[in-house]
C-alpha cells in the first residue's frame, strides 16, 4: 500500500527519500488508535518537523498513515489518495509566513482529531491539570481564566496544557484525556511552546469555571454537564459551522459528537467552579476529587454511569450527586451526598440510604421504612407509598451521612432522630405554605397603588444595566471576536429582574414588581439590545 501511495504522489511532486517516508511521527493515542504522520514532498517536510517537536513526537512505521502534502491540484490530490481506507490525507498549502505555517499545523491536528471524534473522543475547550495521578480538566470561554487558573496551581498540582484537551474513551467505559497545544501561542510572536500529546491521564472530574468574588463549587447533573461539554468540543463548532452551509456529510459526525459528549457527562463528575481572583479555588478540587487507582470495572458500587431523573450518579466511594424530587424536602437537586458504607453496622429505620434499584440497575437514595426478616423496606420522602421491592443489606452501598448545598454542607441524620427530622421538615414546608399565602391579598393591593419606585431614594431605585460581554468564535478558518448583550435590572447592589432574550420580557422577582413600572421599563429595553456592543 505504501508503494501505491508513493506512485501516486511520483507524479506531481515527486518522492522523498525512504529513509524520510518510511519514518514518520508516530502518536499513539490512549484509545489504542495509532498515527504514523509522514510527508510527501519536501515543502511538507518542515511542517511534519516542526509538528513533531511540538507535540514531542518520535518516529515510527506502524499505524494508520496520515499523508502530508504541499499541493497545487486539490481534485487531482483528492481522486488520487482514496484509494485505501486506512489511509488520511491531509492538503497543505504553501507556507508564505509565520502565520499561515501554523495553519497548516492546524489541518494536520484537525485531520487527527476527527477521527477521534469518530471513536468517540472529543476536543475539548479546555485547560488539562493533574493531582496525585489524577487528571481534571478546566473548562471556559476565551478570557475567563483558564490559563490563569493554570499558573496560580501550586506544587505537587500540575498543568499539562492550558487551553485544549483531547479526551478519548478508554475500555470499561472510562475516559482518558491529552494535553494537546494550543496554536494560538505560535502566532504574533507568541512564546510558543511543546506539550507531550501523548501522556495520557485519567480523566476524573471537569469543572466549568466562571469568575466571582469568592471560591465556589456546585455539582451539574449529566444534563447540565453533555451541554456544556458540547458548547467546548472544537470539533463540534466546526461541524456546527459546516451544517449550517448545509453539507449533509457533517451530519453523522455531529451525532457521533452528541452521543460521545453523553457518554462522558455520564462517565465522569462535573461541576460549576466559580473561582476569585486571589482565592485557593484548588482546596474546593480536592474536596471532590478521586484520587489514587482507578476501582476495578466490575465494582459496580465505586463506578458512575448514566442516571434517571430519581437517582444518583456516582462520583466515587464516598460522594454522589443527588438528581430528582423523590427525597423532598430532605434532599434537593443537585445536592452533593457523602456515602458511608455499613460495614457490619446495622441498617435502621429512618435512615437514608443508598443502593441499586432492582427495575433500571440505577442509583437510587431513600429513606429505610422497615427492616425485617425478609428485607428492607424504602420509601422517598416525597412519595405516599413504599417501593415496590425488598432489598437485602448487601445490595445497600451505604448511608447518606452528609449533604451539601453550595457550600454549606449539613448533617443527614439517620434511626430515630432522621425519622423526627422527616416529620419536622414536613410540618415546617405546610406551615410556610400557609404563610406564604396569605401575603396574597395584601400583595394585590399594594400592586393596585402603581409603582413604588418612586417612594425609595435615588441609590435604591430600579435602575436598567447593560452588559457586553465578548466571547471568540471561528468561522470559515479565522478566528473573531463579537459580544453578547445582556439586560440586568438592579436596585442598589441587588439584580431583581434578568432580560429573557428569547420571550423578549423581563422576568423580575417578586415582590420587586410593586417598585417597577414594567411598561415603561419595556420601551427602555428593546432599544438597548439593538444597540452595538
Amino acid at each position: 500500500m505504501r508503494r501505491t501511495q508513493k506512485r501516486c504522489f511520483s507524479r506531481k511532486v515527486g518522492i522523498l527519500p525512504t529513509s524520510v517516508t518510511d519514518n514518520g511521527l508516530k502518536l499513539e493515542l490512549a484509545d489504542g488508535q495509532r498515527w504514523v504522520v509522514r510527508p510527501v514532498d519536501d515543502r511538507a517536510a518542515s511542517i511534519v518537523a516542526e509538528l513533531g517537536k511540538v507535540m514531542r513526537l518520535g518516529q515510527g512505521t506502524a499505524g494508520k498513515e496520515l499523508w502530508a502534502a504541499v499541493y497545487d491540484e486539490p481534485d487531482e490530490f483528492d481522486r488520487q489518495n482514496t484509494e485505501s481506507p486506512s489511509t488520511v490525507v491531509c492538503r497543505l498549502d504553501a507556507p508564505t509566513d509565520r502565520e499561515s505555517q501554523v495553519r497548516q499545523l492546524q489541518r494536520i491536528d484537525t485531520a487527527i482529531t476527527r477521527e477521534a471524534l469518530v471513536g468517540g473522543g472529543l476536543l475539548l475547550h479546555a485547560a488539562l491539570a493533574e493531582y496525585q495521578g489524577s487528571g481534571f480538566i478546566l473548562a471556559a470561554p476565551s478570557e475567563t481564566g483558564k490559563s490563569t487558573a493554570c499558573r496560580r496551581l501550586p506544587s505537587p498540582w500540575r498543568s499539562l496544557s492550558d487551553d485544549r484537551t483531547l479526551v478519548v474513551r478508554v475500555q470499561g467505559g472510562r475516559f482518558r484525556a491529552h494535553p494537546w497545544p494550543t496554536w494560538s501561542r505560535f502566532r504574533n510572536g507568541g512564546p510558543g511552546g511543546s506539550w507531550a500529546v501523548e501522556q495520557a491521564v485519567p480523566l476524573r472530574a471537569m469543572f466549568f469555571l466562571m469568575q466571582s468574588s469568592s471560591d465556589r463549587l456546585e455539582p451539574l447533573n449529566a444534563t447540565q454537564a453533555t451541554a456544556l461539554i458540547v458548547h467546548s468540543a472544537w470539533d463540534l463548532q466546526r461541524i456546527a459551522l459546516k451544517l449550517a452551509e448545509a453539507d449533509p456529510a457533517f451530519v453523522p459526525l455531529c451525532s457521533e459528537g452528541v452521543v460521545a459528549a453523553k457518554a462522558l457527562a455520564s462517565a465522569v463528575p462535573a461541576y460549576s467552579l466559580r473561582i476569585s481572583a486571589g482565592g485557593r479555588f484548588w482546596e474546593e478540587i480536592a474536596k471532590v476529587l478521586p484520587v489514587g487507582d482507578l476501582p476495578k470495572p466490575d465494582d459496580c458500587s465505586r463506578l458512575p454511569g448514566p442516571v434517571s431523573a430519581e437517582s444518583l450518579m456516582a462520583r466515587d466511594s464516598e460522594r454522589m450527586v443527588y438528581t430528582g424530587t423523590s427525597m423532598s424536602p430532605t434532599l434537593q437537586e443537585p445536592d452533593l451526598l457523602e456515602v458511608r458504607p455499613y460495614g457490619a453496622g446495622r441498617v435502621r429505620p429512618g435512615d437514608v440510604v443508598c443502593f441499586r434499584s432492582l427495575e433500571n440497575d440505577t442509583k437510587v437514595a431513600h429513606r429505610v421504612i422497615d427492616v425485617g426478616p425478609e428485607g428492607i423496606r424504602t420509601r422517598g420522602d416525597n412519595r405516599q407509598t413504599d417501593d415496590p421491592w425488598v432489598l437485602p443489606k448487601g445490595d445497600i452501598i451505604g448511608r447518606v451521612v452528609t449533604a451539601q448545598r453550595e457550600s454549606k454542607r449539613r448533617v443527614v441524620p439517620g434511626g430515630r432522630r432522621g425519622a423526627l427530622a422527616l416529620r419536622c421538615a414536613r410540618l415546617g414546608r405546610g406551615s410556610r405554605r400557609l404563610v406564604g399565602s396569605l401575603p396574597n391579598a395584601l400583595y394585590d393591593v399594594l400592586a393596585g397603588l402603581g409603582p413604588l419606585g418612586r417612594l425609595l431614594p435615588a441609590s435604591l431605585r430600579p435602575r436598567l444595566v447593560r452588559f457586553a460581554v465578548p466571547y471568540r468564535f471561528w468561522s470559515h478558518g479565522f478566528t473573531g471576536t463579537s459580544y453578547r448583550v445582556f439586560l440586568k435590572l438592579l436596585m442598589g447592589r441587588r439584580t431583581i429582574a434578568c432580560y429573557d432574550s428569547r420571550r423578549k420580557r423581563l422576568d423580575i422577582r417578586r415582590p420587586f414588581h410593586l417598585f417597577v413600572d414594567e411598561h415603561t421599563l419595556m420601551q427602555a429595553v428593546l432599544p438597548a439590545m439593538r444597540l452595538e456592543a
